[in-house]
């Protein structure tokens, strides 16, 4: 009967380990952002790597998240559709949301990957979303200034060169005495951003890492970043700019190990010094 017991113990323990690192709920990770250019509060919900992955008829789940979490922006930067699976979860998600409040989106590697970005772009767009290549755009939020720019995945261009560019064109357009937000998908390009003089930048692709060990490690890898990534999902100080990555939504492929996926809420609040 003991080894029996301890069979069972065992058994019980293995599940509950396996329960507790394959997660697969949804997590919101909130991050507040004080700035001496905000008067009022300003609720930020950053969305990447969706790759179209299915949270329940019609994307309820993550539509009823989104809904409580009651953001005045939507932050989309990229890889929201997939180049290999269909298009189903990307559309039932903007269908709910592009024309509840703002909604700015940028291009990651895999719509550029899928050969047809020009018609996920339009696809985007025809639902509300203001697709961003290149331009900038400014609206009032709350009383507050706020302008968002957004550059394409450098995956979209031949050469690198033409990616630094289009970010050296939303850096002349930048207005200091707004909030600047620039949307990129990539996060480890991080000189480009400590330069960039925007306020806050907002990307994904990292996927959390893929597994983590919490307190430990971070993350495990992260295409273009390799083993143990530095900035594989948090909000990190890059000299006057703040970067904010997001884990992401994809559970199409690999397990996520201790890494759920994640929608993103950035508080804006006034600086109180």
């Amino acid at each position: 009967m003991k080894k029996k017991g301890i069979f069972l113990l065992a058994g019980v323990l293995t599940v509950g380990i396996l329960v507790s690192t394959l997660q697969t709920h949804l997590k919101v990770q909130t991050y507040q952002l004080a700035s001496p250019k905000i008067t009022s509060p300003v609720r930020l919900a950053v969305i990447t790597d969706l790759h179209s992955t299915i949270y329940g008829e019609n994307q309820q789940e993550l539509v009823e998240v989104l809904e409580e979490q009651s953001p005045d922006m939507v932050l989309l930067s990229g890889d929201i559709a997939d180049d290999e699976v269909p298009h189903d979860g990307t559309k039932q998600l903007l269908d709910a949301i592009g024309n509840t409040c703002p909604c700015f989106y940028v291009s990651g590697n895999h719509e550029h990957w899928s050969g047809e970005y020009e018609e996920i772009a339009e696809m985007i767009a025809s639902y509300g979303v203001n697709v961003l290549e290149g331009e900038t755009t400014e609206l009032d939020v709350n009383g507050n200034a706020i302008q968002i720019a957004g550059v394409d995945d450098p995956d979209k261009f031949s050469d690198f060169s033409e990616w630094e560019s289009q970010l050296e064109q939303v850096k002349e357009e930048r207005n200091d005495d707004a909030f600047t937000i620039l949307l990129s998908h990539r996060p480890e390009l991080v000189q480009r951003y400590e330069e960039s003089g925007f306020d806050l930048v907002a990307a994904g692709h990292a996927h959390g890492g893929q597994i983590r060990i919490p307190f430990i490690l971070n993350g495990l890898f992260a295409p273009n970043q390799g083993w143990f990534p530095d900035y594989a999902g948090g909000m990190y100080q890059l000299e006057e700019t703040t970067m904010v990555v997001s884990r992401g939504l994809c559970k199409n492929s690999l397990p996520r190990i201790w890494n759920p996926p994640e929608m993103v809420m950035v508080e804006l609040v006034p600086d109180e010094a």
